[in-house]
């Protein structure tokens, strides 16, 4: 009984750990291809439903896809109707290392886990590439896998003996609830579906499971690995709630109707087996209703997305769905989501700061004092973003990541800082436009004309830099640099006219401090949405190069 104890603790913790492993290493070897993949997904559900079979496949791990995907919703950087065609995929992506696992057992590939092992290693210990030392680190998970599933497989026989286990799964397990409940809990327990069917085909390959019991336990697994993605949409907007809760709600109505036909079910497997696999062994039977339950749900579901969507966006509604909140701490340990989400936070913060220099220019040129009012609320809600990004982008910095993605922490804390100082200037233009109205000071309509044609050159920037960022745009950020000179130009030919106009006397020496005043800090708020620029776009712009 010892033996049996220990190796099930020890087996179920190496095939966790391995699975964990596994994925991880498979993500960060093909990290930079699922940004590519994710940044350029535009398309419709269809296309979303491919790429997310496909990334889950590659990485195996629907969980981190699936939390990955609420963050970008989250962060803006993807609408529902295509995370719900992402969560479709990851589904049926998944289920390939439960395939992976049946093969194992059926050709014997648990006694070649330590060479596997071993191999895995040497290229993770002796690789000099990145993406060669990543695919040790998953080599050696499948190996770990393995070693577990032959571990927990070496304990059968105990289990066999076990009258225990027997009268708990033959009495209880097989209950339809109660199986389900067992695979929810044991999934979300563990937070890997893939180990809580590992486990299942030991118990099923032991005897102590037939392939009802072991189904229902399948089938809760598919509602306990919702458990991260609404844990990932607590402190999201309406939007990642929407989407955890379109995996959540997908997933038991599957659950439920299959419990409902769950002979015609069963016999639907056993027919697919047999016919695809004749003489497999129960491992075989579960992998196959994990992949048939998750192709059946699909099919049915992607025909009726757009009505699935509205019935989402009908049910589950917000307080408040203006500005989105993309700084999810759940995404620190998928760098390649918390950077997007960082840098959605980061375009937000240069909206509001070109909307504070338009909203205080326009103040300045119609002597409208409410506009300063926004200007202030403005102000601090860019501080308030400057601390929380800042305080994100440290948190991520003590995470691994690869030094493509490391290089990014600097530049994300520094451009936010320009912005915050954009938002200082910007109170400061506050400050001298109220001293003009408060003098009854005039400006030309030269002076007014000049300080236009300045400030529409600044706008241009900011939307040149948020493009720049947004588009990973190398052209747009040699556009602001050009911009930026364009301004300086300005500003130096503007003072020099004002000059000549106090001299001329065509212009009180107040009203030319003022102008000057102003025409100065506007030529900062330039200096620094050119530096916000050349920060992040071009780090961006680089590490793209890289991928």
């Amino acid at each position: 009984m010892q033996e049996l104890i220990f190796g099930l603790i020890g087996g179920t913790a190496l095939l966790m750990y391995g699975v964990d492993k596994m994925g991880d290493g498979l993500e960060k070897a093909s990290g930079r291809m699922m940004k590519k993949i994710l940044a350029v997904l535009t398309g419709n559900v269809w296309s979303a439903f491919f790429v997310g079979t496909f990334l889950t496949a590659l990485v195996q791990s629907s969980t981190a896809i699936t939390v990955l995907t609420v963050g970008f919703v989250n962060a803006g950087l993807m609408k529902l109707p295509q995370a719900i065609g992402i969560i479709y995929g990851a589904n049926i992506g998944t289920t390939i290392t439960a395939q992976l696992m049946a093969f194992s057992f059926h050709f014997k590939l648990t006694d070649i886990a330590l060479p596997i092992l071993g191999f895995g290693f040497a290229l993770s210990y002796f690789a000099r590439r990145d993406f060669t030392r990543h695919l040790g680190d998953a080599l050696m998970g499948f190996g770990m896998m393995f070693l577990g599933l032959k571990i927990l497989n070496s304990g059968v026989p105990f289990m066999r003996d076990s009258e225990t286990l027997k009268f708990f799964f033959t009495h209880y397990a097989s209950i339809p609830l109660v199986g389900i409940a067992l695979g929810a809990l044991a999934t979300a327990l563990v937070h890997s579906s893939s180990a809580t069917v590992g486990l299942v085909m030991v118990l099923g390959i032991a005897g102590l499971l037939d392939i009802k019991t072991a189904i229902l336990i399948m089938l809760g697994d598919n509602i306990g690995t919702c458990i991260t993605a609404q844990l990932a949409s607590i402190t999201g907007n309406i939007h990642a709630r929407r989407t955890a809760w379109a995996h959540t709600i997908y997933n038991i109505f599957g659950v439920v109707v299959v419990a409902l036909f769950l002979p015609w079910f069963i016999d639907i497997v056993l027919s697919f087996t047999n016919y695809l696999q004749p003489g497999a062994n129960i491992s075989a039977q579960i992998a196959n209703s994990h992949t048939i339950f998750n192709i059946l749900s699909a099919v049915v579901f992607l025909p009726l997305s757009k009505y699935y969507v509205k019935f989402l966006e009908t049910v589950i509604r917000g307080k408040d769905a203006r500005s989105p909140k993309s700084l999810d701490k759940l995404l620190l340990d998928t760098p390649v989501a918390a950077i997007k989400a960082a840098q959605s936070e980061i375009v937000r913060a240069a909206e509001i700061a070109r909307d504070m220099v338009a909203s205080v220019m326009d103040g300045l040129y119609n002597n409208d004092t409410h506009k300063f009012a926004r200007v202030a609320k403005d102000e601090e809600t860019l501080n308030k973003l400057q601390r929380d990004i800042t305080s994100y982008t440290v948190d991520l910095s003590k995470r691994p990541m690869l030094e493509t993605q490391s290089v990014m922490i600097p530049a994300l804390i520094n451009s936010i800082n320009h912005l915050e100082r954009v938002g200082d200037h910007a109170e400061s233009l506050v400050d001298q436009s109220k001293v003009k109205m408060d003098h009854n000071l005039q400006f030309s309509d030269v002076a007014v004309r000049d300080l236009k044609e300045l400030e529409a050159s600044i706008i241009e920037m900011f939307n040149k830099s948020i493009i720049a960022v947004q588009e990973y745009n190398p052209v747009a950020v040699r556009e602001v640099y050009e911009l930026e000179e364009k301004v300086d130009a300005i500003s130096a030919n503007l003072v020099e006219g004002h000059i000549k106009r106090l001299e001329a006397g065509n212009c009180t020496v107040e009203a030319g401090v003022i102008f000057i005043d102003i025409v100065n800090y506007l030529e900062r708020i330039a200096d620094h949405v050119y530096k916000f620029s050349k920060e992040i776009s071009v780090d961006f712009v680089e590490q793209k190069k890289v991928v």
